[in-house]
Protein backbone atom coordinates (compact mmCIF):
# COMPACT_ATOMS: atom_id res chain seq x y z
CA UNK A 1 0.00 0.00 0.00
CA UNK A 2 2.79 2.39 0.97
CA UNK A 3 4.63 1.76 -2.31
CA UNK A 4 1.46 2.44 -4.28
CA UNK A 5 0.99 5.79 -2.51
CA UNK A 6 4.63 6.76 -3.20
CA UNK A 7 4.17 5.82 -6.86
CA UNK A 8 1.04 7.98 -7.15
CA UNK A 9 2.74 10.92 -5.45
CA UNK A 10 5.72 10.69 -7.83
CA UNK A 11 3.37 10.59 -10.80
CA UNK A 12 1.47 13.67 -9.59
CA UNK A 13 4.72 15.52 -8.90
CA UNK A 14 6.05 14.75 -12.42
CA UNK A 15 2.82 16.03 -14.00
CA UNK A 16 2.90 19.16 -11.89
CA UNK A 17 6.51 19.95 -12.82
CA UNK A 18 5.80 19.28 -16.52
CA UNK A 19 2.76 21.57 -16.43
CA UNK A 20 4.79 24.34 -14.81
CA UNK A 21 7.50 24.00 -17.44
CA UNK A 22 4.93 24.11 -20.25
CA UNK A 23 3.33 27.28 -18.95
CA UNK A 24 6.63 29.14 -19.04
CA UNK A 25 5.32 31.57 -16.45
CA UNK A 26 7.03 34.94 -16.00
CA UNK A 27 8.64 35.75 -12.68
CA UNK A 28 6.37 37.33 -10.10
CA UNK A 29 6.57 41.03 -9.36
CA UNK A 30 7.88 42.00 -5.91
CA UNK A 31 4.50 43.57 -5.07
CA UNK A 32 0.98 43.71 -6.45
CA UNK A 33 1.34 47.41 -7.19
CA UNK A 34 4.43 46.73 -9.30
CA UNK A 35 2.63 43.95 -11.13
CA UNK A 36 -0.04 46.45 -12.18
CA UNK A 37 2.08 49.51 -12.96
CA UNK A 38 3.88 48.22 -16.08
CA UNK A 39 0.55 48.40 -17.91
CA UNK A 40 -0.69 51.66 -19.39
CA UNK A 41 -1.50 53.12 -15.99
CA UNK A 42 -3.72 55.91 -17.34
CA UNK A 43 -5.99 53.40 -19.04
CA UNK A 44 -6.27 50.63 -16.47
CA UNK A 45 -5.36 51.97 -13.03
CA UNK A 46 -5.95 54.84 -10.65
CA UNK A 47 -3.76 55.86 -7.73
CA UNK A 48 -5.34 56.22 -4.28
CA UNK A 49 -4.62 59.96 -4.30
CA UNK A 50 -6.53 60.41 -7.57
CA UNK A 51 -9.48 58.41 -6.25
CA UNK A 52 -9.49 60.59 -3.12
CA UNK A 53 -9.54 63.70 -5.33
CA UNK A 54 -12.52 62.31 -7.28
CA UNK A 55 -14.39 61.69 -4.03
CA UNK A 56 -13.53 65.13 -2.64
CA UNK A 57 -14.67 66.83 -5.86
CA UNK A 58 -17.96 64.87 -5.86
CA UNK A 59 -17.27 63.57 -9.36
CA UNK A 60 -19.93 61.10 -10.51
CA UNK A 61 -18.55 57.57 -10.69
CA UNK A 62 -19.28 54.05 -9.48
CA UNK A 63 -16.98 52.65 -6.79
CA UNK A 64 -17.11 48.87 -7.10
CA UNK A 65 -15.74 46.56 -4.40
CA UNK A 66 -15.04 43.09 -5.85
CA UNK A 67 -13.88 41.43 -2.62
CA UNK A 68 -15.91 38.82 -0.78
CA UNK A 69 -18.83 39.80 1.46
CA UNK A 70 -16.91 39.08 4.67
CA UNK A 71 -14.09 41.37 3.52
CA UNK A 72 -16.55 44.14 2.67
CA UNK A 73 -18.24 43.81 6.07
CA UNK A 74 -14.87 44.08 7.78
CA UNK A 75 -13.85 47.29 5.99
CA UNK A 76 -14.77 49.16 2.82
CA UNK A 77 -14.46 52.58 1.23
CA UNK A 78 -17.56 54.64 1.90
CA UNK A 79 -19.95 54.68 -1.05
CA UNK A 80 -18.71 51.42 -2.56
CA UNK A 81 -21.11 48.82 -3.89
CA UNK A 82 -20.25 45.16 -3.41
CA UNK A 83 -20.25 42.65 -6.23
CA UNK A 84 -17.75 39.87 -5.44
CA UNK A 85 -15.48 39.07 -8.38
CA UNK A 86 -16.87 35.55 -8.70
CA UNK A 87 -20.39 36.95 -9.10
CA UNK A 88 -19.46 39.75 -11.50
CA UNK A 89 -20.05 37.81 -14.76
CA UNK A 90 -23.73 37.35 -13.88
CA UNK A 91 -24.29 40.58 -11.90
CA UNK A 92 -22.46 43.13 -14.08
CA UNK A 93 -25.81 44.62 -15.18
CA UNK A 94 -26.14 46.09 -11.68
CA UNK A 95 -23.33 48.51 -12.58
CA UNK A 96 -24.50 51.65 -14.37
CA UNK A 97 -23.02 51.68 -17.89
CA UNK A 98 -21.65 54.83 -19.49
CA UNK A 99 -20.07 56.46 -16.45
CA UNK A 100 -16.66 56.05 -14.92
CA UNK A 101 -16.10 52.96 -12.78
CA UNK A 102 -13.35 52.48 -10.20
CA UNK A 103 -12.86 48.89 -9.06
CA UNK A 104 -10.96 47.80 -5.98
CA UNK A 105 -10.16 44.68 -4.01
CA UNK A 106 -7.73 43.88 -1.20
CA UNK A 107 -4.37 44.33 -2.95
CA UNK A 108 -5.26 45.10 -6.56
CA UNK A 109 -5.20 41.88 -8.56
CA UNK A 110 -8.90 40.96 -8.42
CA UNK A 111 -9.68 44.61 -9.09
CA UNK A 112 -7.54 44.62 -12.20
CA UNK A 113 -9.13 41.37 -13.41
CA UNK A 114 -12.57 42.86 -12.79
CA UNK A 115 -11.65 46.04 -14.69
CA UNK A 116 -10.53 43.97 -17.70
CA UNK A 117 -13.71 41.87 -17.51
CA UNK A 118 -15.94 44.95 -17.41
CA UNK A 119 -14.08 46.45 -20.38
CA UNK A 120 -14.63 43.23 -22.32
CA UNK A 121 -18.32 43.45 -21.45
CA UNK A 122 -18.53 46.88 -23.06
CA UNK A 123 -17.90 49.29 -20.19
CA UNK A 124 -15.72 52.13 -21.48
CA UNK A 125 -14.09 53.88 -18.53
CA UNK A 126 -13.04 51.29 -15.95
CA UNK A 127 -9.97 51.57 -13.75
CA UNK A 128 -8.56 49.52 -10.90
CA UNK A 129 -7.29 51.06 -7.66
CA UNK A 130 -3.55 50.41 -7.50
CA UNK A 131 -2.76 48.43 -4.34
CA UNK A 132 -6.44 48.01 -3.47
CA UNK A 133 -7.94 48.94 -0.14
CA UNK A 134 -4.68 48.01 1.58
CA UNK A 135 -2.81 50.84 -0.14
CA UNK A 136 -5.81 53.13 0.41
CA UNK A 137 -5.50 52.37 4.15
CA UNK A 138 -1.77 53.12 4.08
CA UNK A 139 -1.93 56.38 2.12
CA UNK A 140 -5.39 57.93 2.47
CA UNK A 141 -7.46 56.63 5.38
CA UNK A 142 -5.03 55.33 7.99
CA UNK A 143 -7.84 54.82 10.52
CA UNK A 144 -9.48 51.95 8.65
CA UNK A 145 -8.68 48.34 9.43
CA UNK A 146 -5.90 46.62 7.50
CA UNK A 147 -6.06 42.85 7.24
Amino acid sequence: MFQYIRKVIRKIRRRYVRNLQRRNLPKAAPSVAEAILPLDSDTYTIAPSHLKAMIDQDKPFVLLDVREKWEYEMVHIEGAILIPFGELPRRFREVTPGGEIVVYCHWGMRGLDAAFLLQQLGFKSVRSLVGGIDRWAQEIDTDILRY
